[in-house]
Formats: C-alpha cells, structure tokens, sequence
C-alpha cells in the first residue's frame, strides 16, 4: 500500500471515528439538557430549543475565541470567551442535574457532553485557516547591480609622448627633445650618444629615436 492510500485510509478511519463519537456524545448531552428543561417546565419544542440553544451556544462560542486567536487579538478576557464559559457552565450543570448525586453519577452524566466537546475543539484543530488560503507572497525582486563608475581617463599626454614612430614617456620624451634642440643650436645632428647621455636606453632604441626625429 502506498503513502497515499495509507493516508487516506487514515483520514477516513479519523472521520467515522470523529463522527460516530461527536453523534453519541451530542445525543446523549442533548438529551440531557432536553429532560432537564422539561422537568423545570419547558415542555414541547421549547425543551428541544432550550437544548440547541445551551448545547449549541458553546459551540459558536469557541469558533469565535479561535477566530479571535487567528486575528491576534492580545485581550486575554474577550465576549466570545466569556460566552464559551458561561455556555460550558450551563451545559455541565444540564447534564449533571438529573444525575445521581455522587461523584460518579456526575462524571458519566457529564462524559457524553464533554466527549462531544473534545472532538469539536479537535475538528476546529484541523479546520484550514486564512493563513492556509492566503497567496504566496512573491519572492523579493533583487535590486539591479549598478556597474562599478569606470575611473576617469588619464590623458595621454601626461603618460607617454607620442613621437612620429615611437611612444616614449614624457619626461624621456621632454629630454631627448631638449636634447635635440641643443644639438640643432650647436649646428649638428643629433646622434645616439646624445640621446644615451640624456636616457638610460639601449643603443639600438637610441638609434631609432634619432631616426625618428630625422624623419619627423
């Protein structure tokens, strides 16, 4: 037998057990309350009225005392809760009025009753709440990610000095310059040992840079 099948076996055991025992208990407490009304006179329906109405009054009362627990209510001594123990009080002192008058009388006088009772407190257990038929709240959107500011862009000019075949960095490329236009003024070319004697390069690099500046 699958989970399924099992568990539906179950419930449905749960339910005729519920049912046959609330009917027994109902019966047999309704009836009390009913030959305690006729024997203070309400004859008729009124004692059957009399019997719904304390045996019922209980009831309604403890779906309201659970329904006030549902909301939140944080009073702890509300209307419904007085009903439901002045309904309680009534139904006990029907069931046990016409009782044998010892203990024992009193308790199975009152058993039906309080049987009946039980398993309305455990069906309203099992009944579905607002919270069971409330939507899902939708899962929290997460936020976009902002992407990271690109940092600022360095100008060029501040890094390297751009030649007409070559970048060199600038305070190199501010001296070979420099270099140059004391070779100039001196009425000569620039060679790679001037270029040497201003940058730490290799000679084959300085060699380029002069060809560069030639060519410029």
């Amino acid at each position: 037998m699958s989970k399924m099948d099992s568990s539906k076996l179950t419930d449905a055991i749960r339910v005729v057990v519920t049912v046959v025992l609330g009917g027994i208990g109902g019966a047999a407490g309704f009836t009390h309350t009913h030959d305690w009304a006729v024997h203070h006179g309400q004859t008729g329906w009124l004692a059957w009225a009399d019997a719904v109405v304390i045996e019922g009054i209980a009831i309604v009362a403890g779906f309201e005392v659970r329904r006030d627990h549902q909301c939140g209510n944080p009073r702890k001594l509300t209307f419904p809760l007085l009903v439901l123990i002045a309904g309680f009080g009534i139904q006990m002192t029907a069931q046990v009025a016409l009782a044998e008058p010892t203990p024992s009388g009193w308790l199975l006088a009152a058993m039906p009753a309080l049987g009946f009772l039980v398993v309305v407190k455990l069906l309203l257990r099992r009944a579905p709440t607002e919270h069971d038929h409330a939507p899902a709240e939708p899962p929290p959107v997460p936020e976009p990610v902002k992407p990271a500011p690109a940092p600022p862009a360095v100008s060029t000019s501040e890094t390297t000095q751009v030649l007409p075949r070559l970048k060199l960095p600038a305070p190199m490329a501010e001296r070979i310059h420099a270099a140059a236009d004391e070779a100039r003024q001196a009425g000569r070319q620039l060679t790679p040992a001037d270029v040497q004697a201003v940058v730490k390069v290799p000679s084959d690099l300085a060699a380029r840079i002069v060809a560069d500046l030639a060519t410029a």
